[in-house]
């Protein structure tokens, strides 16, 4: 629902009452944060905060190793020197274009590839939810701690926009009851991912195949 827009549609959706799992990422100028914590602006920078000032973050180190040591968990070979396709697969599965294609072959073959297919469609979402709940957080952490009111945006446009006076307890009461629902959502794939994951290593175990989940 929220996954396209920007941060300043987003603000005005939930003003609007379009609460549902929205994605908040607008920092404020007033917060205030405490030493060792760090924050993504509206621009997508990474900022750490030390003892009376704030530090931009340079991830390209991490980035590096983390690029070094991509390798397909099947056949051990390097993602870095695969193809995009491969990237992507790697990204979601852990595995490289030609290892996933051979590997869900096998399953089908034997018949377990659906117990795994719910799994991994299962562990996306869970991924994707716990992503929203982190913003909603944001968005209580802000309405907690600052007046609520919304100084200034700029938009994708380049234009400012200002609002004040903000009913900051009817957009918290919203965040906190998504927050409900994101926690109620999350406990209920992880309890369904479970059984499935059982079900799969089960099968898997009798075929003599490794499950890699």
């Amino acid at each position: 629902m929220y996954k396209n827009k920007t941060n300043i549609e987003i603000v005005k959706s939930y003003l609007d009452g379009e609460r549902l799992f929205p994605v908040f990422g607008y920092v404020p100028k007033k917060i205030k944060r405490k030493p060792g914590e760090e924050w993504i602006d509206t621009k997508g920078i990474k900022w750490k905060q030390e003892r009376g000032y704030k530090k931009r973050v340079n991830d390209t180190a991490d980035i590096i190793r983390e690029a070094l040591s991509q390798k397909c968990n099947i056949c051990n070979s390097d993602i870095k020197w695969g193809t995009k396709v491969d990237q992507k697969f790697y990204n979601r599965t852990g595995f490289c274009e030609k290892c996933l294609i051979d590997y869900e072959t096998k399953l089908r073959i034997v018949g377990i590839y659906p117990e795994y297919e719910r799994y991994k469609l299962l562990s996306y979402e869970l991924g994707y939810i716990k992503e929203v709940k982190e913003k909603i957080e944001e968005v209580i952490k802000f309405f907690t701690e600052s007046s609520g009111d919304v100084e200034m945006i700029c938009n994708s446009e380049g234009f400012i926009e200002r609002w004040k006076n903000t009913n900051s307890e009817d957009i918290l009461s919203g965040a906190k009851n998504d927050l409900k629902l994101a926690l109620k959502r999350i406990a209920e794939i992880t309890s369904v991912m479970e059984k499935e994951k059982k079900k799969f290593q089960k099968g898997a175990l009798k075929f003599k195949l490794k499950s890699y989940v």
